[in-house]
């Protein structure tokens, strides 16, 4: 059973604020408030596969900065930018980037553990 929760950018309304325009993508909440966090910049060059992996106590959030696909558990699902996706503990999940340039995902672990990854085996 997957646990993800996947926030569209497309599905968010545009609104006008003092001299721009913001979207509010995702009102998440955590089971748990996380004591840190850790930011990553990830850039994934075109058509890679990264390797699955999970994690056992870090959840992650992750802000899609280009169109690519990304797979938790057993589903494969395509993203646009500005998507926002939570990964829980425990579930499996991957990158699959198209031919093109390379995608950028900003990545939000929580709390910020270093030694906290499961390869699939």
């Amino acid at each position: 059973m997957d646990m993800v929760e996947i926030y569209r950018a497309s599905d968010a309304e545009s609104k006008e604020r003092l001299g721009y325009r913001a979207k509010y993508v995702a009102d998440i909440v955590f089971k748990e408030p996380p004591d840190s966090a850790g930011f990553i910049i990830v850039r994934i060059p075109p058509e890679m596969k990264t390797s699955p992996h999970s994690h056992g106590v870090l959840a992650e959030v992750f802000v899609i900065m280009g169109k690519t696909k990304m797979g938790v558990a057993d589903t494969l699902y395509d993203l646009d930018e500005g998507d926002v996706i939570v990964v829980e503990p425990g579930e499996f999940h991957w990158f699959e980037t198209p031919t093109g340039p390379h995608v950028d995902v900003i990545a939000i672990k929580m709390p910020n553990l270093e030694d906290d990854k499961i390869e699939a085996k």
